[in-house]
């Protein structure tokens, strides 16, 4: 039934509406909703209470199969196998781009290739364009510019020689080992040639053939021989293109020296007289070194192709060399890094190759393609405004997110996952489109609560422009900045999908049935820590740290305490821990020192006091399709257990083997290989993935889906969440020891079926400390975390505080670098990096609890915390 919308009639409402009747995807309970077209909409909810369920598998789903209804019949053809999201119906659903979590994670080539800054933009295709139509071929060896010559170019030069000038305009012949050269010369003459020139010296042709050297490889043929000072164009044109055919596509010109010295010219001597050679060849040949240049073309700067790639490091810009029994990666000593052939790296323009330029600055770019830009003729600027206008905008828009301070050659592997969200953004909204459904999930993942503003701005740049975003956000900031709200509850799996709130954000605040306005509408004065549990606990330094932009910095860790190191996106916290602590724990722990070990460090003490370094990133951890949280925790052992102890599997002969869909001997599906999905290769298109028509995404074949448990089958029973197949699984204690890790960490919403590729960067950071938690240890272990709580609700977060408070009291150390505010103001330790990002950055503003940083008048992290603390 249609709503009754204020302000006008419901059919003109509901035009500017996509509507949402009947939607049973996945634990969404028959729901009916309108979004606002051209509005940003904020989807939030405790985690697992279906945002996901709605934006992506609906929305975008719905989006997605519309716009393929208006491609070619060879794109329709598999529409049939396209599946509706399950509902009644939807409608005025534009064409839909979506950006997830788990499409921001860094994925080398299959030659181990990571992405750069510049790929992930989406800038290094128009600098691709730019070098490969306006490139300037530079020999390395000599600097002298080399460009294709023709009849025109030559007469140009010829035009710029003083007056008075002799010259001759020659064309080389090359002679072939069996070729006579008498037959040779006699052609020439034959021809009505009347000199040639041999070792140096000018031979008539008209003179007895005897007297002609027949020691030579090469000759020059004499076509005409001028003065500069009464120059017939047409006379000198007609010469030289007929010097190019002759030759073919070879002219050599003989400028007859005079006082002033000619610029990087060959001089030889002929006929007892000085002369300089000047060649002029169609191909890239530098007349001074010999050395021969490929055309300049798109493919040529593209090191992900044979075409630009270097011979020796195959485009990954490094290369491993096997030392004291080890793989040791180093720098391409052929490419320098660079990636790409000496033939790319010889193309420049105004003195930059394509890698120099990727290596300068946001701002120093910016610059230099506005002289560029600035310089050009007329004609060439329309030419290349397209390509221009492109690099420009995304790079203005890197620079109002906030991170100018990066390079384009920066690999996406060593940012920080504020910087890599916002990279990932540029290139989502720089396509310029109308009308289109943006939907993304969580764009404040990995910011610091200074940086939110930014994309916030953004996002609304983008809505401004005709555009619908969707978003799935549990930030403050971002639930204020929306233009509607709906939130999805009461609680996870089977207990949420509801729509508990629609509306403002001064309406969310009104409301007595939402539990995000239980954390929005606080009275209460947030508490600072400001007592760390160990007083005087024992440290891990590290002195003298310069990784990245991190500037000479001693730096101490605290041991069996929640230390978190704080700092805006790019202020040096990954390069710190993960980049700088981490590798070189792992060598001191396991005594495989190597000079490289303190590259970036001067000196690590207090590494004696801990047994081994646990790094919980936030990296892909299932490698197949059929990697599910229940095989990652070793849960699936346990339940094909089960199920091969029920009667009806005894009686067909049925061991624990037939329930996997990960062995060829199981009972899985033969179509989709235990997947529950199969992939159409739309060839002009992204791969569409499908659900498996065999087995209609149940993995297993008809026979296995017949073996009951407590009514469910195995396909039913990997559907349930951790919440739900916890008290199924009762009397199994085994089972429910693990799956409670899986609720202590925040992740009893997940089903123990959901393929991990599917999990976001911080549900798979963990799930990884789940499966930590699962394994028994006495050691002293430091684990080490990027963003624990990303992607949760900060009614969940509670949950991961105290599983963070059992491995402290079990002995254990964390360090983490942590942007929620939540965590923040209960750490024993705080270390605070910036006081900026980059090379702003890089420097300890603070130390102490987070009552101190509070009062730290330059940190930002200190500026937000004294806010949290103030009273309303």
């Amino acid at each position: 039934m249609n709503k009754q919308l204020p302000g006008g009639s419901s059919s003109s409402k509901l035009l500017s509406m996509i509507q949402l009747r009947g939607v049973r995807v996945h634990n969404l309970k028959n729901i009916d909703l309108d979004i606002p077209l051209n509005q940003l909409t904020v989807v939030c909810g405790v985690s697992g209470s279906g945002k996901t369920s709605l934006a992506f598998d609906t929305l975008y789903a719905e989006g997605q199969r519309k716009y393929i209804e208006t491609l070619s019949t060879s794109a329709r053809q598999f529409l049939n196998q396209f599946p509706k999201p399950e509902a009644d119906h939807i409608t005025n659903v534009p064409p839909a781009i979506a950006l997830r979590q788990d499409s921001r994670k860094n994925h080398s080539s299959g030659r181990g290739i990571e992405p750069t800054v510049a790929i992930t933009s989406g800038i290094q295709h128009y600098l691709r364009l730019l070098y490969g139509s306006f490139g300037q071929v530079v020999c390395p060896e000599c600097q002298s510019s080399i460009t294709p010559q023709s009849p025109e170019s030559a007469l140009s030069f010829l035009k710029s020689l003083s007056d008075n000038t002799k010259f001759q305009i020659c064309y080389p012949i090359q002679k072939a080992n069996e070729e006579s050269s008498t037959n040779l010369i006699q052609d020439l003459i034959h021809q009505g040639m009347t000199r040639v020139i041999i070792n140096h010296e000018t031979v008539k042709l008209t003179e007895t053939l005897p007297q002609i050297d027949a020691q030579w490889d090469s000759l020059l043929v004499v076509l005409d021989r001028l003065n500069t000072k009464v120059l017939n164009e047409q006379r000198v044109l007609d010469s030289l293109e007929l010097a190019f055919e002759k030759s073919p596509g070879q002219v050599t010109i003989l400028v007859e020296q005079n006082q002033s010295k000619q610029k990087m010219a060959v001089s030889l001597e002929l006929d007892r007289k000085k002369w300089f050679r000047y060649d002029f060849s169609i191909e890239l040949i530098c007349h001074f070194c010999q050395k021969e240049f490929i055309l300049p073309e798109p493919q040529l700067f593209n090191y992900y192709s044979p075409t630009g790639a270097c011979p020796v490091c195959e485009g990954s810009g490094i290369t491993s060399d096997l030392q004291n029994h080890a793989m040791v990666s180093q720098t391409c000593p052929a490419c320098a890094g660079s990636r790409l052939n000496p033939a790319a790296l010889a193309v420049h323009i105004q003195n930059h190759n394509i890698n120099q330029l990727c290596q300068l600055p946001f701002p120093v770019l910016l610059q230099w393609l506005q002289e560029f830009t600035q310089n050009l003729k007329d004609s060439d600027q329309e030419r290349l405004s397209p390509v221009l206008r492109e690099i420009n905008d995304r790079l203005s828009l890197l620079s109002e997110l906030g991170i100018s301070y990066l390079t384009l050659n920066r690999s996406m592997k060593t940012l920080s996952g504020g910087e890599s969200q916002r990279i990932a953004l540029v290139s989502l909204l720089s396509s310029n489109l109308v009308n289109t459904l943006y939907i993304l999930d969580e764009p404040s993942s990995g910011l610091h609560s200074a940086d939110n503003h930014r994309v916030i701005t953004v996002l609304n740049k983008l809505r401004d422009l005709k555009n619908t975003l969707v978003v799935v956000e549990h930030d403050a900031e971002f639930i204020q900045a929306a233009d509607h709200i709906v939130e999805l509850g009461p609680a996870a799996g089977k207990a949420g999908g509801e729509i508990i709130f629609e509306g403002s954000y001064q309406q969310l605040l009104s409301s007595t049935s939402s539990p995000t306005n239980q954390f929005l509408k606080s009275t209460s004065v947030s508490v600072l820590n400001s007592q760390p549990r160990i007083p005087d606990p024992q440290m891990i330094t590290l002195t003298g740290v310069t990784r990245n932009h991190l500037k000479n910095i001693t730096v101490s860790f605290p041991l069996k305490q929640l230390c978190v190191v704080t700092g805006l996106s790019g202020s040096g916290k990954s390069s710190l821990i993960e980049q700088t602590l981490f590798p070189i724990l792992c060598e001191l722990l396991a005594e495989t020192t190597t000079p490289d070990t303190f590259q970036f460090c001067q000196s690590a003490t207090g590494t004696g006091q801990i047994d081994e370094v646990i790094l919980l990133d936030q990296s892909l951890i299932g490698q197949t399709p059929r990697s599910i949280p229940a095989t990652y925790l070793n849960l699936f052992d346990d339940i094909r257990a089960v199920f091969s102890q029920t009667a009806d599997a005894k009686l067909r002969n049925l061991s624990p083997t037939h329930f996997s869909f990960n062995s060829k001997n199981g009972g899985r599906c033969p179509e989709c290989k235990g997947t529950g999905f199969t992939e159409v290769d739309l060839q002009f298109l992204a791969d569409i993935t499908m659900v498996c028509q065999e087995c209609h995404g149940k993995r297993y074949q008809r026979e296995l889906l017949d073996i009951k448990y407590r009514k469910l089958n195995i396909a039913e029973v990997l559907e349930l969440t951790v919440d739900e197949a916890f008290p199924f699984f009762r009397g199994q204690p085994a089972l429910q020891k693990k799956m409670k890790r899986l609720k202590d960490v925040g992740l009893g919403y997940l089903p123990l079926g959901q393929p991990i590729s599917s999990l976001s960067g911080g549900e798979s950071q963990r799930l990884k400390l789940a499966a930590y938690l699962t394994t028994s240890s006495r050691s002293q272990t430091l684990f080490l975390m990027n963003e624990p709580t990303c992607g949760l609700h900060p009614l969940d977060i509670q949950q991961v505080l105290n599983c963070f408070d059992h491995l402290l009291m079990a002995g254990h150390s964390i360090i983490i670098i942590e942007h929620n505010l939540d965590v923040i103001r209960v750490a024993d330790h705080i270390i605070d990096l910036g006081p900026e990002a980059g090379e702003a950055g890089g420097s300890v503003v603070a130390t102490g609890t987070p009552a101190e940083i509070a009062q730290h008048s330059t940190s930002y992290t200190g500026a937000v915390l004294k806010k949290l603390i103030a009273t309303n």
